[in-house]
């Protein structure tokens, strides 16, 4: 009988459910949000919610878009909370997009909600928008698909070709308060005839975007740069005065990143770039002669390129990079010499490219 007694007392402590459940039922799920300046100094919010609507024996997804104005996201947040059934929810959230006002304002007071937030999703994919950002969310939908589905697979097909870097709540976050680094971000841009483009990349510094970008190639010699090439990256070079074109994928890179410690800190990237050949205008590559002034002419523009982004990251004050990270690590007393976000710009670099054609194909 006691025995009895001892399980009985013990299941009160095991089968008492769950104390901090949240019903989905409940909840206005909001799977995208756009936020835009206003010039009262408030901001806009411009939110795509999901919801299913009964249909006989069965429901079906669908989304609606709610907007409304505060002096912060929490009241913004709040505002919307007012006149949607549910409680608003970002547990499911896809993506936040910026515009382009709003994002040359320090970010982090935007941002700051979603961290202190428990059930936040860090995960949700970030992108600045040209003009107004509630422009692509209003679409509702976009070649068929949900808006906030249809953007969080543009933004993941656009990282595995390597035209942009996977940026997250996540990820920006330990940038934010990094001195020694800055931030870049997808840039999406609604044309007149409602197409979605991804036109490259947003350079900030100081968690404020400058207004400058790096166009879908540039972005993916930064990637190349900074060694960071995802499932696959393509590139075409034109090639000498008979307007032979190349194009090839980059099979691997190494990289080999020097800070020579100077009285002024001065920046040497070695890249040693395998290719795979995808497609040649020009005459038969039959002889290794022609195939050896290929790589060389390769590398030559590869480097040439590069410099000209290195130039725009600098004109931009934006060290993408992390060069300011490396001294912080490796070349402490140089560092604290420095007034980073003045000498950044007048750091000399130096870029030597070397190209190994792989494979070309099966034919010569």
């Amino acid at each position: 009988m006691k025995k009895n007694h001892y399980i009985t007392f013990l299941l009160i402590f095991f089968l008492t459910g769950c104390w901090d459940q949240h019903s989905l039922k409940d909840s206005a799920l909001v799977l995208s949000i756009a936020f835009d300046q206003l010039t009262n100094d408030s901001i806009k919010a411009t939110a795509s919610v999901r919801t299913n609507i009964s249909k006989g024996d069965q429901t079906e997804a669908t989304n609606y878009i709610i907007n409304d104005q505060g002096a912060s996201v929490r009241d913004v947040r709040n505002n919307i909370d007012y006149q949607i059934p549910g409680s608003f929810s970002a547990n499911k959230l896809l993506v936040m997009l910026l515009g382009e006002n709003i994002a040359k304002n320090n970010l982090y007071p935007y941002f700051d909600n979603f961290f202190r937030f428990i059930r936040s999703p860090l995960t949700s994919r970030v992108a600045i928008v040209k003009g107004q950002a509630s422009s692509i969310i209003e679409m509702k939908t976009y070649k068929d698909i949900f808006i906030s589905e249809s953007l969080s697979e543009m933004l993941e097909a656009g990282e595995n070709i390597s035209v942009i870097p996977k940026e997250t709540q996540e990820t920006i976050y330990k940038k934010m308060d990094d001195p020694g680094t800055d931030i870049v971000l997808p840039f999406l841009e609604k044309t007149d005839d409602e197409t979605i483009k991804i036109k490259g990349v947003a350079l900030l510094e100081n968690n404020q975007f400058t207004g400058k970008i790096l166009n879908n190639k540039q972005s993916k010699l930064l990637l190349l740069m900074e060694d960071k090439k995802n499932h696959t990256m393509s590139l075409s070079e034109q090639l000498g005065s008979n307007n032979e074109v190349i194009s090839f994928k980059v099979k691997s890179i190494k990289r080999n990143l020097q800070i020579k410690n100077e009285k002024q800190p001065k920046v040497k990237i070695d890249l040693k770039i395998k290719i795979d050949l995808t497609e040649f205008t020009g005459e038969d590559l039959a002889s290794n002669i022609k195939k050896k002034e290929i790589e060389n002419k390769i590398a030559e523009n590869i480097e040439k390129e590069l410099k000209e982004v290195v130039s725009i990251l600098q004109d931009a004050n934006c060290d993408a990079l992390g060069i300011g990270r490396y001294l912080m690590a490796y070349h402490t007393n140089t560092w604290n010499k420095l007034n980073w976000e003045k000498d950044y710009s007048k750091v000399p670099f130096e870029i030597s490219t070397k190209v190994i054609m792989y494979t070309s194909g099966i034919i010569l």
